[in-house]
């Protein structure tokens, strides 16, 4: 084994174990969504689409009652628009991580990249060259991407045998938090918890889950300035 290709791996499995604690609750938040799938009335096989073709709980969720309500294929379009718009900023942190790769691995790497892996690569302290970003993004995903699908795949089998009520709302805001907890490392994460958190709540009752822009937007914004006052700050 060259000393590259051990690099390689090494960064693979420092991936891996970089979203562990989070797995628990992508677990839970799959399981919750494959539920709410088959329950809305999706057949097996639009439900193990939307599974593997959206891979987004968000927007999922989002459009699911809209499914229900037989609403038109734009409005649905727009409304995971809408809900997945946060992709848009992961796109603008990622770009200088991967704008030295092919366009085919940057479009199958950013497809499988959702917030716990981007994070995980963002607090990593020694990120190292390209190949090793890479290779540790590719783990997270890995982990990630297996233990969202499974659990929705879980759920959606067993759909018909668990709940479906407040409890499965209260299994998803506890799932949530068992992903997003883990990640909370450093006075950037803080303040981008604590400025979307608020923005959150004062905008709850915009339309077009617009509120979730505006959280997601000034989270970015809060992690940005702490991040640059550190920066700037005398060591």
């Amino acid at each position: 084994m060259t000393a590259a290709h051990a690099a390689r791996r090494a960064a693979f499995v420092a991936g891996l174990r970089a979203v562990g604690a989070s797995l628990p609750g992508m677990a839970a938040w799959g399981l919750a969504t494959g539920i709410a799938m088959v329950k809305v009335g999706l057949e097996l096989l639009p439900a193990l689409w939307m599974t593997f073709a959206v891979y987004s709980g968000t927007s999922q969720l989002a459009v699911l009652p809209l499914l229900g309500a037989a609403v038109a294929v734009p409005t649905l379009l727009l409304t995971a628009l809408v809900a997945n718009l946060r992709f848009v900023v992961y796109s603008a942190t990622l770009a200088p991580h991967l704008r030295r790769l092919p366009l085919a691995h940057r479009l199958a790497i950013g497809f499988v990249t959702i917030d716990g892996p981007l994070a995980a690569l963002m607090l990593r302290r020694q990120q190292g060259r390209l190949v090793q970003r890479v290779a540790f993004l590719w783990g997270a995903n890995v982990a990630t991407w297996l233990t969202w699908t499974a659990a929705s795949v879980a759920g959606i089998v067993l759909a018909d045998r668990l709940p479906y009520g407040p409890e499965l709302a209260y299994l998803g805001v506890l799932a949530l938090f068992g992903i997003a907890l883990p990640l909370l490392a450093g006075r950037p994460a803080w303040a981008a918890a604590v400025a979307s958190a608020g923005v959150a709540v004062a905008t709850l009752d915009w339309p077009q889950r617009a509120g979730t822009v505006a959280a997601v937007l000034a989270g970015v914004a809060a992690a940005l300035w702490v991040g640059r006052e550190r920066e700037r700050a005398p060591r």
